[in-house]
């Protein structure tokens, strides 16, 4: 891993992504744990992390799913940092305002945790709904202490992150990174050459991600309604199966 970059979510770290993706990195971001379906990956590590559950995942175990990547983009999940790799990756921190950022958090992550029928239809579609509405309840938990509604202990834990994250890396690794800076202040700090004329990306505004939400929603209301239209119909062809075995 050469970077690592760990801002929280909603401080411009899909963009982060999009930009060092073009400066030719391969980029793990959170986006990638639904195709490759690693909930209880993640799920596991930050268990032993946090919960106590197990040993606390080591470089080995986190290269069986970052192996093949050379960056770690937004630290969501958190159980895999610097301390992992030593000092040998380079440190990108995104970061704003606190208050701005739960203003972000609440249009957006909670806002979506907040939707009452999720949790129930993760429990109608368990192969992908299901360990995704558990990682994500269980990350906010960590933020927030346990209780979902505390701003206070968010913004806290924000806070914290970026304290500790400032203590263990050495400055010459650190980049604290505004948008603003762009490519320009990117590539410097990273030894990379600027992608020519192009402009630094600015994506994943707070609609994009509802919108993004709200249409995982309806494909899981869609599985759902499917899965309870089979059983409903396999009900009634097993009713008529015995009510024709009745008669014969």
């Amino acid at each position: 891993m050469e970077v690592l970059a760990l801002g929280f979510s909603r401080t411009g770290t899909m963009s982060l992504q999009h930009a060092l993706q073009e400066i030719g990195y391969k980029c793990y971001h959170m986006t990638e744990v639904v195709p490759n379906n690693a909930y209880g990956y993640w799920l596991e590590a930050l268990k032993a992390k946090y919960g106590g559950e197990g040993r606390p995942y080591q470089r080995a175990e986190f290269d069986k799913v970052l192996g093949k990547y050379s960056v770690r983009t937004e630290c969501s999940n958190r159980p895999h940092g610097v301390e992992t790799h030593g000092q040998s990756a380079k440190v990108i921190l995104t970061e704003r305002d606190v208050d701005s950022w739960v203003v972000s958090m609440n249009r957006t992550i909670f806002e979506v945790h907040s939707w009452r029928l999720f949790r129930y239809f993760a429990w109608l579609e368990p192969n992908l709904m299901g360990p995704f509405w558990v990682l994500f309840t269980y990350i906010l938990d960590i933020w927030t202490g346990g209780n979902i509604n505390d701003r206070d202990r968010l913004r806290q834990t924000y806070r914290d992150h970026y304290t500790h994250a400032r203590k263990v890396v050495p400055k010459e690794k650190l980049l604290d990174f505004r948008p603003g800076g762009g490519y320009p202040q990117l590539c410097e700090f990273l030894g990379r050459p600027a992608p020519g004329d192009k402009v630094y990306p600015h994506i994943n505004q707070p609609d994009n991600i509802v919108r993004l939400f709200m249409r995982v929603w309806w494909i899981t209301l869609w599985a759902a309604i499917t899965k309870i239209g089979g059983m409903i119909t396999a009900i009634i062809v097993a009713f008529l199966a015995v009510r024709w075995y009745s008669y014969v």
